[in-house]
């Protein structure tokens, strides 16, 4: 199966979304700081990671010739096993179960979003 991925999808799906959640999560995340909202940055993260989660998945689902839905459930896989490396070397005491929630949601959240941009090439193309 890994024969038939574009990895130049992927690779812009990762990117895209690294990018996208990195902004969001820093802008919303100073927002609601700013606004005096006590866990703002927190908040932020969270939004940051899933819609990056959501822009990855659509944007590798989008480049991809076919598997849509299989490029951006393994963007999402790739982006989550950045954020746990980025978070383990930080120090994060993130448990087993966290680390599993993430891969979960990521599979979910990228592939749902691939699958939608294939859907919508598909129908105008």
């Amino acid at each position: 199966m890994l024969a038939a991925l574009n990895f130049g999808a992927l690779m812009l799906g990762v990117a895209s979304g690294g990018l996208s959640s990195s902004l969001l999560a820093l802008v919303i995340g100073s927002g609601l700081t700013v606004a005096g909202v006590e866990d703002g940055a927190g908040i932020g993260l969270v939004v940051g990671v899933v819609s990056g989660l959501a822009v990855g998945g659509w944007v590798a689902g989008a480049r991809a010739r076919h598997s849509e839905r299989f490029h951006g459930a393994v963007t999402g896989l790739l982006l989550a096993f950045m954020i746990v490396v980025v978070a383990r070397l930080g120090g994060s005491p993130a448990p087993t179960a966290s680390v599993l929630w993430l891969a979960f949601v990521s599979v979910v959240v990228s592939g749902l979003a691939g699958w939608l941009s294939g859907r919508q090439k598909a129908s105008t193309g």
